[in-house]
C-alpha cells in the first residue's frame, strides 16, 4: 500500500476495468506479467492521486485485491514473478507521485504480505471455487480473502509507519484495515466469479438485458444519496438488494463494485458532507456504513444463488425421474392417497391398452380384478397406517378390452418432511406370460406323463437303501419283458447289461450316488431273446432331510438306431477325412455366417492357419484374397452363401500368406445343403497356381518388352502411342513423341563386338528411364532406335528434356576391355494434340525430325514443325 505523506490516512484505491481479460486457466506468463504491472500501477497511481485531493478523508484501496485476483489461481512457480512486478509497480507509483524511495519502500512488505497470504488461503482452502453456493460459503471466502490478510498487513504496515515517525499506530492501523477490507470486498468477489464462469455469468439467461437497467440506477442512487439524502448509505443498499434478487451473483458483484468505485470517488473528491466529529470517528462513520451497505447485497445474492441452484437441482431431479418413468420398460404410476392415477407412463398404457388421458381418469381400484382387490386394499391401509412403507403383490389388472393381465406390483409410499403421506409410486411389471407359462408347464407335466408311455421312454425309481427298482410299464417293454408286478432288484437288472459296458456303467452309477455327477449314460443290454439293444439313461439323486441320498429317479429310452446311424456317420467322416488329407487341393468348410469349421492339410499349409486356430474365424481373415494391385477381393464364400450358388475365386486373385508373400489361387465355393435343401454352409476348394500364373506373367511381359533392355518393344509402344492419341483427343491435352537414334553406335558394335553393343544399349536404356516420369513411356524400336512419349507435357519442356538427354548420352563414357567409347544421340520431336493424333503419322513426323537432326550435325534435336519450315 502506497502512502501520501501529505494525507492524514492511507489511501488504498483501485479500478480494474480489465476483469473480463482474466482467463479461466493460466495464460502465458509474459502477457500476464504486463497486465498485472500496468493494472497495479494505474490503480496505485489513482489511489495516491485521490488521496491528495483537497478534503479527502480516506479512500478505498483496490490494488491489492487486483493482485490477489491474479495470484490465487496461478501456479506457485509464477508467484515470485507476479509479486515482483507488483512490487515494482507499487514503488514506481510512489516515485511518480513524489514520494521518497524510503517512503515508497516502507509500504511494500505489508502489501506483499497481504496479497500472498490472501492468495495462499484462497488456494489452500478452495473457498473461492464455491463462494457463491451459499451465504456461509461467501462469508468463509470474505473471511479468508478480505478480512484475515488485511488484519496481518495493517498491523505490519502500522508498525512500519510508526517506526519511521509518519503517524500513530492506532490511526494508521484502523484506516489501513478498513480501506483494505472494503477494497477487497468490493472487487474480489466479482473478479473471482468472472475467472471461473466468464462474462456470460453477468447476465440472467431469462433476462439478459436487465443488468443494463441496474447499472445507471446504481450510479444515480449513489450520486443522489451521497450528495442530497441524509443517512446516504441506507439508500445505497436498496438497488443492490433488489438486484441481488433479480440478477445472477456476478451481476450483483458488478453493481457492488460500481457502487464502491463511484461512492469512493465522490467521498475522495469531497462530495460527501460528514457530521462534525473527530477525524478518527469520521473514518469509522464512513467505512462501517459503507461496509454494511455492500456486504448484505452480496450475502443475499449468494442466498438467492443457492436457492436457484437448489431449484435447478430439484427440477433436474424431477426431470430425471419423469424421464426414467416415461421410458421405463415396466409400467409406472403415481397414485394418490384416494387411489386416483395421477400420472402414468407409456409402458403401463401399452400394457393395459388405454391412452394416457383415459388411464389418468381412473383409479387403481377400477382397473384391478375383483378377486385381487381386497388384498391390495389391505396392504394400502397398512402403508397409510405406518405399518409398512412398501409392499409387493402379484395381482391381475383389467385391460381396456376387459381381459385380465397378471402383473407384479411393487408399491412405495412417499412422505413429506414431516412424515405425512403424499402419494404412492407403483411399479407394475407384466408377468402375464410367466403366469401363463407356469400354467402351461403344469399342463405339460401331465402331458409328459402320458407321452412317456406312448414314446417308449421308460421311467424308473431306484431305492438306494433296499436296492430295489420300480419300473413303469414302458421300461418293462424296453427290456423285452412283461410287467412283473413287483420291484426289480439291482442284481436282476445288472444281468441285462452287456458285459463290455457293465464295469463303466456301475462306476458311473457309483459317482452319481456320491453326488459327483448327474446320470447321463449310454449302454447296451441283451433282451431275453438274445437281441442287443442300446439304451440311453438319465437320472437324478433324491436326498432326505439330512442330505443323504435315498433314491435315484430316471428314464431309459432306446437309441439303437441312433447309435447305428452315428457309427455309420463316423465311418463316412473318417473316409472323407482321409480323402481330404490325400488330395492336392485346399479345402475349407464354413457355417452359414462364413466362419471356418474345417481346413484340410493343404489348406492349412497354404493359409498358414491350423484347423484349431482357424475355427470360428471369419473366412476373410483365414483366407485374405487381394487383387494384382493389392486391393482386397471379396471371398467367393460370401457370394455363395448370399446367392446359394457356386462362385469362383476372381481371376488373378492371390492369397496373402500369414508368414508374408502372395500365393496365386484358383478355386470355387459351393453351397452345402441338407437333404431337404436347407442351406447349411459352404465348401471352398482351391489350388495353388502360382507357378502357372508366374509363367503367364512372364510370357505377357516378354510379348510386350524388349528382351535386351527391358523397355517396351515396338508393338507395345505402338499400343501406348494409340492410347496417348485417344487421350489427347478426349481431354484436349498435349503430349510429345520422341524418336531417338544413337550416333556412332555402329562403330562400337563393329570394333568391340555385339556383347559390348548390348551392354551399351542397356546403360543408355537405364539413362533414358531416369530422365522421364513414371507415367511416361520409353521403348526400344529396334537396333539403336528408341522412342519416348512424354504425356501431358508442353513442347517447350520436352525440348529442354531432349537437350538434357543428348548431353547425358554424349557425356556417357563406355569402357570395354580397356577401350573407351563415346556415342551420341539425335532426337526428333513430334507434338501430340487434338489436330495431330494419328499414330502412324506421328511416328513418320518424329522419324523425319530425327533424320533432319542427324543430318544437321548429329547430337542435335529437331521438332517436326521446324523441320518442315526449313525443309
Amino acid at each position: 500500500m502506497s502512502r501520501d505523506p501529505q494525507s492524514s490516512s492511507p489511501l488504498p484505491v483501485s479500478t480494474r476495468m480489465v476483469v473480463n481479460a482474466l482467463p479461466p486457466a493460466p495464460a502465458r506468463l509474459g502477457p500476464t506479467l504486463a497486465l498485472v504491472f500496468f493494472g497495479y500501477l494505474v490503480l496505485a497511481l489513482g489511489a495516491v492521486w485521490l488521496a491528495r485531493q483537497p478534503g479527502t478523508i480516506a479512500t478505498l484501496w483496490y490494488a491489492n485485491a487486483f493482485g490477489i485476483t491474479f495470484l490465487w489461481n496461478q501456479p506457485l512457480r509464477r508467484w515470485p514473478a507476479l509479486l515482483g512486478v507488483m512490487l515494482v509497480a507499487n514503488m514506481l507509483a510512489g516515485q511518480v507521485m513524489g514520494d521518497t524511495l524510503a517512503m515508497s519502500a516502507s509500504f511494500l512488505p505489508a502489501n506483499m504480505l497481504e496479497m500472498t497470504l490472501a492468495a495462499f488461503l484462497l488456494r489452500r482452502t478452495g473457498v473461492a471455487l464455491n463462494m457463491s453456493r451459499s451465504p456461509s460459503a461467501f462469508l468463509r471466502f470474505i473471511l479468508l480473502g478480505a478480512m484475515v490478510p488485511p488484519l496481518v498487513s495493517s498491523t505490519l504496515g502500522a508498525l512500519i509507519v510508526q517506526s519511521i515517525g509518519y503517524a500513530g499506530f492506532g490511526r494508521v492501523w484502523l484506516s489501513w484495515y478498513e480501506g483494505a477490507v472494503l477494497g477487497t470486498l468490493s472487487i474480489l468477489p466479482l473478479t473471482v466469479q468472472l475467472q471461473q464462469h466468464g462474462l456470460q455469468s453477468l447476465r440472467s439467461p431469462k433476462r439478459p438485458h436487465e443488468l443494463l437497467f441496474y447499472v445507471p440506477l446504481v450510479l444515480l442512487v449513489t450520486l443522489v444519496a451521497l450528495r442530497l439524502l441524509p443517512s446516504p448509505f441506507v439508500y445505497l443498499s436498496l438497488p443492490l438488494l433488489l438486484a441481488a434478487v433479480r440478477l445472477p451473483f456476478a451481476g450483483t458483484a458488478l453493481l457492488v463494485t460500481l457502487t464502491s468505485f463511484s461512492g469512493g470517488l465522490m467521498v475522495a473528491m469531497g462530495g460527501l458532507q460528514l457530521p462534525p466529529v473527530t477525524p478518527l470517528w469520521q473514518e469509522i462513520t464512513l467505512y462501517l456504513p459503507l461496509l454494511l451497505s455492500l456486504l448484505p447485497p452480496l450475502l443475499l445474492a449468494a442466498a438467492v444463488e443457492q436457492g436457484r441452484r437448489r431449484q435447478r437441482e430439484l427440477a433436474a431431479s424431477e426431470a430425471r425421474f419423469r424421464d426414467a418413468m416415461e421410458h421405463s420398460a415396466i409400467g409406472m404410476a403415481l397414485v394418490g392417497l384416494d387411489g386416483r392415477l395421477q400420472r402414468v407412463n407409456r409402458a403401463l398404457c401399452e400394457m393395459l391398452g388405454y391412452s394416457p388421458d383415459e388411464l389418468s381418469a381412473k383409479s387403481f381400484q377400477g382397473i384391478t380384478h375383483a378377486e385381487d382387490l381386497s388384498g391390495d386394499l389391505e396392504l394400502v391401509q397398512d402403508a397409510l397406517a405406518g405399518r409398512r412403507d412398501n409392499y409387493r403383490l402379484e395381482k391381475r389388472y383389467l385391460r381396456r378390452d376387459g381381459s385380465a393381465v397378471w402383473a407384479l406390483l411393487a408399491v412405495s409410499l412417499v412422505r413429506d418432511a414431516e412424515g405425512r403421506p403424499l402419494y404412492f409410486i407403483a411399479q407394475i411389471e407384466d408377468i402375464d406370460r410367466r403366469k401363463r407359462a407356469e400354467a402351461e408347464l403344469a399342463e405339460l407335466a401331465e402331458r409328459y406323463s402320458l407321452a412317456t408311455g406312448a414314446s417308449g421312454v421308460g421311467v424308473w425309481e431306484w431305492d438306494l437303501v433296499s436296492d430295489d427298482m420300480i419300473w413303469d410299464d414302458s421300461l418293462f417293454r424296453l427290456y423285452g419283458m412283461q410287467p412283473l408286478g413287483r420291484p426289480v432288484s439291482y442284481a436282476e437288472w445288472s444281468r441285462f447289461v452287456h458285459p463290455a459296458d457293465a464295469e463303466a456303467l456301475h462306476r458311473e452309477l457309483q459317482r452319481v450316488r456320491e453326488g459327483l455327477a448327474r446320470l447321463d449314460v449310454e449302454f447296451r443290454i441283451f433282451l431275453p431273446n438274445g437281441e442287443a439293444r442300446a439304451l440311453r439313461g438319465h437320472g437324478s439323486l433324491a436326498l432326505d432331510a439330512e442330505g443323504k441320498p435315498t433314491r435315484m429317479i430316471g428314464t431309459n429310452w432306446d437309441v439303437t438306431q441312433l447309435r447305428e446311424l452315428t457309427e455309420r456317420l463316423n465311418d463316412e467322416r473318417e473316409r472323407l477325412q482321409v480323402t481330404l488329407n490325400c488330395i492336392g487341393d485346399g479345402v475349407i468348410t464354413t457355417d452359414l455366417d462364413g466362419r471356418v469349421r474345417f481346413l484340410n492339410p493343404v489348406a492349412e499349409r497354404l493359409s498358414g492357419w491350423s484347423t484349431a486356430a482357424a475355427r470360428n474365424q471369419e473366412i476373410e481373415r483365414v483366407l485374405p484374397l487381394e487383387s494384382e494391385d493389392g486391393r482386397p477381393v471379396p471371398s467367393p464364400v460370401r457370394l455363395c452363401l448370399e446367392r446359394g450358388t457356386e462362385e469362383s475365386i476372381p481371376g488373378l486373385s492371390s492369397l496373402r500368406h500369414a508368414a508374408g508373400g502372395l500365393i496365386a489361387l484358383r478355386g470355387q465355393a459351393a453351397p452345402v445343403r441338407s437333404a431337404e435343401g436347407e442351406l447349411l454352409g459352404s465348401v471352398l476348394v482351391f489350388t495353388d497356381v502360382s507357378e502357372a500364373r508366374a509363367m503367364q506373367k512372364h510370357l505377357r511381359y516378354a510379348a510386350s518388352h524388349d528382351a535386351l533392355t527391358g523397355l517396351l518393344n515396338r508393338s507395345a509402344f505402338e499400343d501406348a502411342l494409340a492410347e496417348s492419341c485417344r487421350e489427347v483427343e478426349q481431354n484436349a491435352g498435349h503430349s510429345v513423341l520422341f524418336f531417338i537414334d544413337l550416333d556412332l553406335f555402329k562403330q562400337v558394335n563393329d570394333s568391340a563386338g555385339h556383347a559390348a553393343g548390348d551392354e551399351l544399349l542397356r546403360r543408355i536404356s537405364r539413362l533414358m528411364q531416369e530422365q522421364v516420369r513414371s507415367g511416361d513411356r520409353v521403348a526400344r524400336l529396334g537396333g539403336d532406335e528408341f522412342a519416348m512419349i512424354l504425356r501431358s507435357c508442353p513442347l517447350a519442356q520436352a525440348e529442354i528434356l531432349a537437350d538434357r538427354l543428348i548431353e547425358q548420352v554424349r557425356g556417357l563414357r563406355f569402357e570395354w576391355e580397356g577401350r573407351t567409347f563415346q556415342v551420341g544421340a539425335s532426337i526428333g520431336l513430334a507434338p501430340l494434340h487434338a489436330g495431330n493424333s494419328e499414330p502412324a503419322e506421328l511416328l513418320r513426323q518424329a522419324d523425319i525430325a530425327c533424320y533432319r537432326a542427324k543430318h544437321g550435325g548429329r547430337g542435335r534435336m529437331a521438332v517436326y514443325v521446324e523441320a518442315l519450315e526449313h525443309g
